[in-house]
């Protein structure tokens, strides 16, 4: 099942760019900001992320991509229980950009951009080293395959 919903959510990114859509190539630059996304407790269970882990990180995410490189991923689940983790990202080659965690998470990962006007698309999600198992891969794909919003500036 998750790799139906991975499969699935490569190509969203994927298709519009075969359909006379933008390809990658033409994507607007990331800017840091404020965005939002949703994981539903029901989304993580059905593509392999176990109950505990989806009862305490699915919700709402508000992510701070800020310009000094830093940012901050924040959640409010269905039940009400918050939670936030920072780090570090860094914009390279291609619309890859890795992700560090510095506080409060762990199992830092790469992916690359595709930006369409408020959306954010991910793809080629990668866990990095010491956390890639293959179970931290998954991860690392079901957590990053949900479009992010982007809302405002950062304050």
């Amino acid at each position: 099942m998750r790799r139906l919903a991975y499969a699935l959510a490569v190509m969203l990114v994927l298709v519009p760019a075969a359909c006379g859509g933008s390809d990658d190539s033409s994507s607007a630059p990331l800017r840091s900001g404020v965005y939002e996304y949703e994981l539903t407790s029901d989304y993580l269970r059905d593509n392999g992320i176990s109950q505990r882990q989806s009862e305490q990180e699915s919700g709402s995410h508000t992510v701070v991509l800020r310009p000094d490189g830093t940012f901050t991923d924040s959640w409010r689940t269905s039940v009400g229980t918050t939670g936030s983790c920072s780090g570090t990202f860094r914009e390279g080659d291609d619309r890859l950009v890795t992700f560090r965690w510095k506080s409060g998470c762990f199992g830092d990962w790469q992916m690359k951009y595709a930006v369409d006007a408020e959306r954010v698309s991910w793809s080629d999600q990668k866990a990095l080293a010491p956390y890639a198992s293959d179970e931290d891969q998954t991860v690392t794909e079901v957590f990053n395959s949900v479009p992010w919003r982007w809302t405002r500036a950062a304050s």
